[in-house]
């Protein structure tokens, strides 16, 4: 695969907002090292509009780096793998067309999110925060969701999907 200055300048840019968005626009949850961010908007827009691998790349790469700045490097790894799977989906199953398809790997990957989030979270922590973690990150993936459908529309015409 053939990588030209402008894949990587998009990634650069994608991935910065990611970090900005997680840090500047989050809500700790309990215990100090969960919290609900914005940053998942990025993501499906990242996904949608530059593919699987940029995606995935995007949401592994960036989620882990935020989670190293705020304190919760615990969760780094985990970010790593779930939020790059998600991305990966997200990229692998729409068309960037912002209709039906786009809406249904959205919430493909969402559900990874929202599960491997919610299982870790009872792996680190016990089963009692579990109800916590799916809530928080359903309503992230939500909102997250929500809220990408208007910059897919507004930056749609800059990314146009290679077939």
């Amino acid at each position: 695969m053939k990588i030209d200055t402008r894949q990587i300048a998009r990634v650069g840019v994608f991935s910065a907002l990611t970090v900005m968005a997680i840090s500047f626009f989050r809500i700790p949850g309990p215990g100090g090292n969960v919290y609900f961010h914005l940053g998942e908007t990025v993501m499906i827009t990242t996904a949608i509009l530059l593919g699987r691998k940029e995606g995935a790349f995007v949401g592994a790469v960036s989620s882990a780096i935020a989670d190293l700045l705020l304190g919760a490097a615990l969760w780094a790894p985990f970010s790593f793998v779930i939020h790059g799977f998600e991305c990966y989906l997200i990229g692998d199953l729409s068309d960037g067309k912002g209709g039906a398809r786009d809406l249904k790997a959205i919430t493909a990957g969402l559900s990874v999110m929202i599960a491997g989030y919610t299982l870790t979270a009872g792996w680190l922590y016990g089963a009692a925060v579990m109800p916590v973690e799916l809530l928080g990150d359903s309503m992230q993936g939500l909102i997250g969701a929500a809220t990408a459908f208007p910059f897919l529309k507004a930056l749609g015409y800059r990314f146009p999907r290679k077939a």
